[in-house]
């Protein structure tokens, strides 16, 4: 990691004070939570004071009761705020609940739904009856058969009163009910005031139906019948229906009477022991569900301080009914809140229950519910500025230091340029470095880089003067050579003997070119340079080395696999000879003993390719890059012949000098190592 990121880190490290501001905060929200906590269960048993003092304003049988039971034909009627148009359709009474099943006997399935408004109770009842039978025109009610829906109605004075619809065809229609005639037959009539469109389905009827609150009580009995349902016993209908089928609905008033003690932002509920809402006055603030996102600062803020509300309850969204706390403890006769979950946001909402008791009985419960986004602005007010303050200061912190940084990072910058090119393309070693002169850890770094150069460079100097000693020393023993091998060629030998002894004097001279590039090892890529190229047949130069290298290195085998015909270039074949010199003295180095060097000269697409091939251990990963640099030597094992690290790097030089390359890798069978010069035709 560099320096600039380092400090950048360190001055990220300033984050703290905000980090220590927001648990600030959120010790504070946490108090702000337990009195909005108290001060809303304080309201919800208010509420319930009063409304127990008054029964008759929340429960209209003013007793207790049994419990609700759908599968008995109890209708919880839900409170509609316009009076629907009678269409066969529930899409306008604004209810997102379906309608429930009805209980009954019949062949077939129905469903109901109930609603009211001050003056009137409606019904819509989904039948499904694939075979439709009409009423006819003359049937008798008590006995024909056809599809109706029977009503067993309380009237307000005790007395139960039963009605039907049917019909011949769908529209508009009232109600019929049935009366006895003077000779004891009972005979249908209509009853204009209750009435009810009815509209074929698919798979049946819907009926939509208006009652008048003035002919009915608190039950209600429904059932549908098809043409192919007896007809029940009215007196059995009668005792075994009624001792269900009850209506659960709040007096009229109720909710201007709760809207009395509400105030804004907060949304009361009476709810019965069921459950059951019978009076919703109020509302939560339009931003408790969606709220609109705030400024900058505030945006920060509320992502940093935003707590996980996945954990919390899910607020109750039946609109029938609230269950789950806190109206279960209420409902238990405790006082109760909670925190819930609601909206897509999952913005928290506060709700508070406390019991309506009655008699000592607990009849239901007053349920408060105010939204979580008021407490997150009197928090964001209180903060913002605290929190817009730290951040300013961690910005022109992180600021400051980042530009500190990025200063110390080119300084340090300017000091890794130099000490790449402290050693440059004519191996010179440079010893002036920048930022030497400063006082600070930077300055004494360079200066112990120009120290250490000063002593590289001593010791380069020595290693340059020792290849023109060695040659120095080695020309007279050489010069010997040479003329033994005249006054040898003086004498009568015989063609096996004058072999050996142009072998031997092509041996001395490769030896003097390589004392010569010895002794001028400082300038060696100048002495290459100043070679002439001149065309000659690289087969033909591989076939006279390689009968050389067998005869001077017997411990190994050597083979050639070149092509049959000659192979021309331009070049200088003393230098190629050295190269394919070194690379085989390399590869006998690390050849064991009767192993196989191989050199194979193919032709390519426009050049020759030269490899050399030997069994032994492979090169380590991590030094194959580093081959065929100058005074690189890395060996397991040393003989008595002398190394300088200066084979690999000439043959480098000598392929650049053709215009060509040099690599090195391991064999696929990771049995040794192979070198591979490619070199232009022409």
């Amino acid at each position: 990691m560099s320096i600039r990121s380092q400090l950048l880190i360190v001055g990220l490290s300033t984050l703290v004070l905000p980090w220590a501001g927001c648990q600030y905060a959120r010790e504070l929200e946490t108090a702000l939570r337990a009195s909005q906590e108290q001060g809303l269960l304080a309201s919800a048993g208010t509420i319930a004071n009063a409304l127990s003092a008054a029964p008759q304003r929340v429960f209209r049988d003013g007793a207790d009761s049994p419990p609700f039971d759908p599968a008995s034909g109890d209708l919880y009627v839900f409170p509609l705020d316009r009076q629907p148009l009678l269409d066969g359709y529930r899409e306008d009474w604004g209810i997102a609940q379906g309608p429930v099943a009805l209980p009954g006997k019949s062949s077939h399935g129905a469903r109901v739904q109930a609603g009211i408004t001050e003056r009137y109770l409606y019904l819509y009842i989904e039948v499904d009856s694939p075979h439709f039978k009409p009423e006819p025109s003359d049937a008798h009610p008590a006995h024909d058969r056809f599809d109706r829906i029977d009503l067993l109605v309380q009237r307000p004075d005790g007395a139960l009163q039963s009605y039907f619809f049917a019909t011949n065809a769908p529209g508009l229609i009232a109600a019929q009910s049935l009366v006895a005639g003077e000779d004891g037959s009972g005979h249908a009539t209509a009853e204009p005031r209750i009435q009810a469109y009815w509209l074929q389905s698919k798979s049946g009827y819907h009926v939509e139906a208006r009652i008048p609150l003035s002919l009915i009580d608190d039950r209600l009995w429904i059932e549908t019948r098809s043409g192919a349902d007896p007809p029940p016993s009215p007196e059995l209908r009668a005792i075994e229906q009624l001792q269900g089928g009850r209506l659960f609905f709040a007096p009229r008033g109720l909710d201007d009477l709760l809207a009395t003690f509400v105030r804004e932002g907060t949304r009361a509920t009476v709810i019965d022991s069921n459950g059951l809402k019978f009076g919703v006055a109020g509302h939560l603030d339009a931003g408790a569900d969606e709220p609109a996102p705030p400024m900058f600062s505030g945006t920060w803020f509320r992502r940093l301080m935003a707590g996980d509300s996945s954990a919390l309850p899910e607020r109750s969204t039946a609109p029938d009914r609230i269950d789950g706390p806190p109206a279960t403890e209420a409902l238990a006769g405790h006082l109760g809140t909670a925190w819930l979950r609601t909206g897509r946001r999952n913005l928290p909402v506060l709700a508070a229950a406390a019991p309506i008791t009655i008699d000592g009985t607990t009849r239901g419960a007053v349920v408060l519910e105010q939204a979580g986004d008021q407490l997150i602005e009197l928090r964001d007010r209180a903060l913002t500025h605290l929190f817009d303050l730290t951040l300013l200061a961690t910005a022109v912190a992180v600021a400051f230091v980042f530009g500190f940084a990025t200063w110390l990072g080119i300084r340090i910058d300017r000091l890794r340029i130099a000490a790449e090119s402290a050693i440059g393309n004519d191996g010179r070693i440079r010893l002036g470095m920048p930022e030497a002169a400063r006082g600070d850890e930077i300055g004494a770094l360079a200066r112990s880089f120009e120290s250490l150069l000063a002593r590289l460079n001593e010791h380069d100097q020595y290693l340059r003067t020792l290849g023109g000693k060695l040659s120095h020393e080695l020309r007279t023993p050489l010069t010997i050579v040479r003329s033994s091998l005249d006054n040898l060629e003086s004498e009568g030998l015989t063609e096996e003997q004058r072999a050996f002894v142009r072998r031997a004097r092509e041996g001395s001279q490769r030896l003097s070119s390589i004392l010569s590039a010895l002794g001028a090892a400082a300038r060696v890529e100048e002495s290459i340079k100043q070679a002439d190229r001149v065309g000659f047949d690289l087969r033909e130069l591989l076939i006279s080395a390689m009968g050389a290298y067998q005869s001077g290195f017997p411990k190994v085998r050597m083979e050639l696999r070149d092509p049959p015909d000659a192979c021309f270039m331009r070049g200088a074949p003393e230098l190629v000879a050295q190269l394919l010199d070194k690379l085989v003295e390399n590869a006998v180095d690390f050849c064991p003993e009767g192993g196989l060097i191989a050199v194979t000269l193919t032709r390519g697409v426009g050049h020759y390719e030269l490899t050399v091939s030997n069994d032994g251990p492979p090169i380590p990963q991590e030094l194959l890059g580093r081959l065929f640099e100058s005074l690189f030597e890395q060996r397991a094992s040393r003989d008595d012949k002398p190394h300088f690290g200066l084979g690999l790097y000439i043959v480098r030089l000598i392929a650049e000098f053709h215009s060509g390359s040099v690599s090195a890798a391991n064999r696929t069978d990771s049995g040794g190592a192979i070198f591979t010069v490619k070199l232009p035709i022409i």
